[in-house]
């Protein structure tokens, strides 16, 4: 069945623009007004800012009465992306129409708008390109795929108390004895355990991942993913401004990480 998707539709005017807009009359050497519109920009890009993306299907979408348009089910959707000088290949976003109409690179193509999550995603591993620039044709703004992961991560823990897809088999990181011992996370973690009868044991352990420090979580359950949240959110309290990734057992990783460690609980 075809799939309804909402295409070259308009982006309202946001508080993104405004603060790049008013970021570009600043001058250079003005650091402190310079740092206060990093700061405003990051945090709307983050948490509330929608993009202008071109792209292009592999068949041709069809446009319905209500202004959406009908794209097949096997239709394949491509970004389009931009050579950089600097970095290489970019995932170009756009604030508004008028950024858009700057860019003379792309032919017969159709936009979507997105929001942060979808393309860090898409960048992070810096498979498909270096990252993503805002407004390349003004503004500059190059997010690398690293920088563009870890604010990801920053924001689900923000909104979650956990990371999502941020550690992975593939993801190079040390994992070790947390030091100092987190005694009230784990006796937390081990309060909330005891109140959801499905999960058998968690580890905690210490990881070290882009040179950050955080909490590594396994947990040992059927389906353990139904009780991310319940374990992401008790944590929030004890954990500052770490992050604490929520891992299943049953995995490569979640096996490495428990290897002759001894579980902080254990179901009765």
């Amino acid at each position: 069945m075809p799939n309804k998707l909402k295409i070259n539709s308009p982006l309202e005017p946001q508080k993104l623009h405004e603060h790049l807009v008013a970021r570009r009359a600043v001058s250079e050497n003005d650091t402190e007004q310079l740092n206060k519109y990093m700061d405003l920009i990051a945090t709307e890009i983050v948490m509330t800012a929608k993009f202008i993306c071109a792209v292009k299907f592999s068949g041709e979408p069809k446009k319905q009465d209500d202004g959406t348009y009908l794209v097949d089910d096997d239709a394949q959707m491509s970004f389009l992306l931009l050579e950089n000088e600097k970095f290489g290949k970019i995932f170009p976003l756009f604030t508004d129409e008028s950024e858009l109409e700057k860019c003379d690179a792309f032919t017969d193509y159709y936009t979507i708008i997105t929001g942060f999550d979808g393309i860090a995603g898409i960048v992070s591993d810096g498979n498909v390109c270096a990252g993503m620039m805002i407004n390349p044709f003004d503004d500059n703004m190059f997010i690398s795929g690293r920088v563009a992961a870890k604010w990801r991560e920053k924001k689900q823990i923000l909104l979650t108390g956990r990371a999502n897809n941020v550690v992975t088999e593939k993801t190079p990181l040390d994992i070790h004895a947390p030091n100092p011992y987190p005694l009230q996370l784990s006796n937390k973690l081990c309060e909330i355990a005891k109140t959801l009868s499905e999960v058998n044991a968690l580890w905690l352990r210490g990881v070290t991942l882009n040179g950050d420090e955080g909490y590594m979580l396994v947990i040992d359950a059927p389906q353990p993913e139904r009780f991310y949240d319940d374990f992401g959110n008790a944590s929030k309290e004890f954990i500052g401004k770490k992050p604490i990734h929520v891992i299943p057992l049953n995995g490569e990783l979640g096996k490495r990480a428990t290897q002759n460690v001894v579980p902080i609980y254990t179901k009765e």
